[in-house]
């Protein structure tokens, strides 16, 4: 199924679940109905569907945006990059590593990520 046929339907769920939630859990599947329509109206379809892809992908490899040899590389391209891709990872010798930059901080970390077999379950 693609992301035009599989988004509406996870909305639906949600709207679903909706009505046996509790209030604080209203809110959050509010904030998962609409991070769906946010991809929607984007036109992020195929990126989305792209990265879920590579996150359920069967050798476990989580979806990466760059790769460098040493942490310094990393740290470096992260320095002067013009828009970090918050959220993003990338590989340092061979290791994932989660993207932060805090705009409103102007504020840039590399932390590692979870190894793929710590993944929240479905």
């Amino acid at each position: 199924m693609n992301m035009h046929e599989l988004l509406p339907k996870v909305q639906e769920l949600l709207v679903r679940l909706r009505t046996t939630a509790s209030s604080e859990e209203k809110e959050l599947l509010a904030v998962a109905y609409f991070a769906l329509d946010f991809i929607e109206v984007t036109g992020n379809f195929y990126p989305f569907e792209a990265f879920l892809q590579s996150w359920n992908s069967p050798d476990g490899t989580l979806p990466t945006v760059a790769s460098f040899g040493s942490l310094e590389e990393a740290e470096t391209w992260l320095k002067e990059h013009p828009e970090p891709p918050h959220g993003a990872y990338v590989l340092v010798s061979g290791q994932p590593y989660s993207v932060f930059h805090f705009r409103h901080l102007d504020r840039r970390l590399l932390l590692p990520a979870r190894s793929p077999g710590t993944r929240a379950s479905e």
